[in-house]
């Protein structure tokens, strides 16, 4: 009514303006600007709606900031490592193909293998190589074994300081160098090219059968190993069959190959032993790891399970057991074999450190809150607060897990009326949303988690939107009709 008033006196003041009243006119004109100010200025939007409290403060991780940044330092030099090994490896590949002197080449990538990078393995260092380093130590490695087939014609022993992995990797690849070479020598008709090729290839395949590849690179490059023998064995027989003159009365070409391999020796059997030797050891550590890692898991599932329950002894019992297990059976194992930490172990202590998180977020740090008769505490342990070392990808997948246990929390909550308690569970969710979404560059596999953490502080968001309306309705039930963003988004 009032606005339809100011409209009502706008409008007279501006007829009073056209009929040549300006001193009126004028007058009416300023009184219904400043009635019309003053109504806009009464419905100015007011500030959003605060849902973290006053006395919260934000989750900092700027400490497993600093360590990502390092990390992320550390991979971008080992890529710019990787390609000065790439442009020498290419110049070496080049020089051999010609004929050329390789020494230069060589010596170049010896001084590139001084690099810390590269130094860190040794024959008693499994560590992994920083960033795609291993597969350039395995193409070096296949360029020195082909250059060894052209000297010698038989395999190059495994050294250091490359690992048995990319010892293996290179001699795979060496097979499809030699099947290219065969091609190459069988265009000018050198059989006995061919056959040196091809006797190297078939005691390699011989040697790789007695080994248990799992699925992986080794297992793929290993089936082109297959392929590259039947390539160069049809090579040999169709020179046959079109030079007479090379043929040998009464047998065919695939068996004088046989007859010819038997008389020598063209493998390092000894090294190629002790290899075997130490792949079904790591083999048989994967196995007892993989094993073990199924019975901390559970634990640490149960133990989030007996929390939702308020079962608070219990789920100390389950998460000790499960500490126990990763500390006293599965580390060592790790710590003698640090390519086994991602897969199994990694999933597991990402369980370990959720429902560690969770159990601290009910009771406090020193587990001694009383939740049934006070509002969970609301802390949100960091990684120097676990007595495991945790690697950033680790510990971030465990807090992102977290927020999925948070949202269940305020499902409960919310049953029960509580809105205090979903406050807490909105703010603890939106804390660590905001500091995630405050780190620069996160590892591997957490920003798919993003996703799901946002929807979830939505959600939550949501929920104590529709206990307003409960309140308001005088305690009935009521759920809003307002479409979910996350879900709408998904559905585009």
């Amino acid at each position: 009514m009032e606005a339809i008033l100011i409209r009502a006196a706008r409008n007279r003041a501006l007829s009073l303006h056209h009929c040549k009243l300006p001193s009126i006119a004028t007058a009416a004109l300023c009184l219904s600007n400043s009635l019309f100010h003053t109504a806009t200025a009464i419905t100015m939007p007011s500030p959003p709606y605060a849902y973290r409290s006053s006395d919260s403060k934000p989750l900092d991780l700027s400490a497993l900031e600093a360590q990502i940044t390092t990390l992320e330092d550390q991979r971008q030099r080992a890529f710019e490592l990787s390609r000065d090994m790439q442009v020498a490896i290419l110049q070496a590949k080049t020089a051999l193909e010609y004929n050329e002197d390789t020494s230069s080449v060589t010596t170049k990538l010896d001084t590139l293998l001084e690099n810390p990078l590269l130094k860190q393995l040794d024959a008693s260092d499994r560590a992994p190589r920083h960033a795609n380093l291993s597969f350039k130590m395995e193409d070096y490695l296949r360029f020195l074994a082909f250059q060894r087939f052209l000297q010698s014609a038989d395999l190059l022993p495994p050294a250091a300081p490359f690992t048995d992995e990319e010892y293996l990797g290179a001699c795979m690849g060496l097979a499809q160098d030699l099947q290219r070479y065969g091609l190459g020598r069988a265009t000018v008709r050198d059989v006995a090219s061919v056959q040196a090729a091809a006797d190297l290839v078939g005691d390699l395949l011989d040697f790789l059968l007695q080994l248990d590849f799992r699925n992986g690179p080794l297992r793929r490059k290993y089936d082109g190993t297959k392929y590259s023998l039947k390539a160069l064995e049809t090579l040999l027989y169709e020179l046959a069959v079109t030079d007479s003159s090379r043929a040998v009365e009464g047998t065919s070409p695939a068996k004088r190959s046989k007859v010819e391999k038997a008389s020598t020796m063209l493998l390092p059997l000894d090294s190629l032993q002790a290899l075997k030797s130490r792949m079904v050891y790591r083999d048989d550590l994967r196995e007892s790891l993989i094993k073990k890692c199924r019975d901390g898991q559970k634990a640490a599932k149960q133990s989030i399970f007996a929390l939702h329950r308020g079962d608070k002894e219990k789920a100390l019992e389950l998460l000790t057991e499960c500490h126990n297990g990763i500390v006293n059976e599965l580390l060592p194992i790790v710590v003698e074999e640090p390519l086994l930490r991602n897969g199994s172990f990694a999933n597991v202590l990402e369980e370990y450190v959720e429902g560690k998180l969770f159990c601290a977020w009910l009771y406090g740090k020193d587990y001694g809150r009383d939740v049934e008769s006070d509002q969970p505490s609301g802390t949100v342990l960091k990684p120097e607060d676990f007595d495991i070392a945790l690697e950033p990808a680790e510990y971030l997948g465990g807090l992102c897990d977290l927020t999925g246990e948070v949202g269940r929390y305020a499902v409960q909550r919310g049953t029960a009326r509580d809105v205090r308690g979903v406050q807490l569970c909105l703010e603890t969710n939106t804390s660590i949303y905001t500091a995630l979404q405050a780190i620069g560059r996160l590892p591997q596999g957490i920003p798919k988690k993003m996703d799901q953490l946002r929807y979830s502080v939505e959600k939550i968001e949501r929920m104590l939107y529709e206990m307003s309306l409960s309140e308001a309705a005088g305690g009935r039930n009521v759920r809003s009709e307002v479409e979910e963003s996350s879900a709408m988004n998904e559905e585009n």
